[in-house]
């Protein structure tokens, strides 16, 4: 029957009603979820990681653009259109380095190395292809030119040994340190611009770069964003490897500019802007069409829908409970509104107003005069406010403790044999607890 008071309830959810209440009440009905009509956007900001390849006269191990050396970003945009299309970003990539490297044995001059280490920072403006799409989405692609500062251009190169002496490049190859074969140890311990073995009479420890940046945001929620893209920096030097065109001997390097490349992912965080909805209180419940008004009754206004009130008729005023029936903090079946003992011992038989019952009012209602019934006629008999455990029993046996109790050896407890024995328990002579006496009159009326 509790199942069948649920299933309109249930039928309702699974269509996607669009009205949902809390159980207890219908109170929530009377919120509802707004956009901000001008909600304040501030700085988002983004904290990112990525790869860093160089591309110059020198090469590198990586094959693609997702290689590199690691590289650090942050940055933070704002929106500079009511469509939010258009953004202006400010970001700086911190810890950021470059290496390449060149092996020759036909030209030992030709075996050139180096590390650039370098902190840039930037703008660039953003547009967001949003507009594309009707609707939301969650994946949105964007395209970025700017302009960047490389400062702090700290080129290096490996050519000496961990013992301090230079390396020998061999034509067969080799690489020694006076007649011992060695490899070098990756230390880039010389300063390409004091060294300056080309006699480079002007090199650039800073530099100004375009950049362009693409790729697609994942959005998380409204305020957090998973950005995956990629950029490439074209530097206006050609110094960043220390092989350049304006060296004067030796290693003289193409016309063209250095440039790298910078793969990364961002997680976007939007911490300072205003929420983009808001919960509004109305003074009613507007509603309109063919609404079921079911949905919100309460017949006995005790606060609880009638589809979860177990009890449909509480009295005006009375506390009840989340399924609305009158509370009974004693559980003896007596609502506390009208229990005259709120605290009566557990399984106590109590009367109509809560009171237990005393010895003498149970002796003197096992006397009183009852029609008889047949017990085929008889499915269940009920014992004070509750259910005897022994009445959905078809076969019945007398308990192993009450066995003696059957006088006469008929296996029936006859109503003279439970006199005898609740008299017994009254006059302090039996054996048998407080609980076997309930035990034996719910087994005596079960028979």
């Amino acid at each position: 029957m509790k199942l069948l008071k649920f299933l309109p309830l249930l039928l309702i959810l699974s269509f996607c009603s669009q009205i949902a209440f809390a159980q207890g009440g219908y109170g929530d009905l009377l919120y509802q979820e707004v956009e901000v009509e001008n909600p304040v956007y501030m700085p988002v900001i983004g904290l990112g990681a990525g790869v860093i390849n160089y591309y110059g006269e020198l090469k590198t191990d990586y094959s693609n653009i997702i290689q590199g050396n690691s590289s650090f970003r942050f940055n933070a945009y704002q929106y500079i259109d009511r469509k939010h299309l258009w953004k202006v970003n400010i970001n700086a990539t911190l810890f950021g380095s470059i290496s390449g490297y060149e092996r020759s044995y036909d030209d030992t001059s030709m075996n050139a190395n180096f590390e650039t280490e370098f902190f840039a920072a930037g703008m660039n403006f953003e547009y967001s292809f949003g507009n594309i799409y009707k609707g939301k989405r969650k994946i949105v692609p964007f395209i970025s030119f700017g302009v960047e500062y490389l400062m702090n251009l700290s080129s290096k190169t490996d050519i000496e040994s961990e013992s301090g002496e230079r390396y020998q490049y061999y034509p067969d190859g080799t690489i020694r340190v006076g007649d011992v074969l060695v490899s070098r140890d990756y230390t880039y311990e010389t300063n390409i611009s004091d060294w300056n073995p080309y006699e480079n009479p002007d090199f650039k420890t800073s530099a100004l770069a375009l950049v362009a940046d693409a790729g697609f945001d994942l959005k998380i929620s409204d305020r957090v964003a998973l950005r995956l893209a990629s950029s490439l920096h074209y530097t206006f030097t050609d110094d960043i490897d220390g092989i350049s065109n304006t060296n004067t001997v030796d290693r003289i390097g193409d016309s063209r500019n250095d440039m790298f490349s910078f793969t990364y992912v961002a997680l976007n965080l939007d911490l300072f802007s205003s929420a983009k909805t808001k919960t509004e209180e109305l003074y009613f419940l507007d509603v309109t069409g063919d609404f079921d008004y079911t949905l919100i009754a309460d017949d006995d206004r005790d606060g609880v829908l009638n589809l979860v009130d177990d009890c449909l008729e509480t009295a005006s005023g009375i506390p009840v409970d989340s399924i609305g029936c009158p509370f009974d903090d004693d559980n003896d079946g007596v609502p506390n509104y009208i229990d005259k003992e709120q605290f009566s011992n557990k399984g106590a038989l109590v009367d109509e107003f809560g009171a237990e019952l005393s010895a003498n009012k149970i002796r003197e209602s096992l006397y009183q005069d009852l029609a008889a019934v047949n017990r085929s006629e008889v499915y269940m008999v009920p014992v004070g406010m509750g259910w005897s455990k022994y009445t959905d029993m078809t076969d019945l046996y007398i308990p192993e403790k009450f066995k003696k109790l059957d006088i006469d050896g008929d296996s029936y407890i006859s109503f003279d044999e439970l006199l005898e024995a609740i008299s017994g328990f009254f006059d302090f002579e039996s054996e048998f607890t407080t609980e076997d006496i309930y035990e034996l009159n719910n087994f005596f009326f079960a028979q």
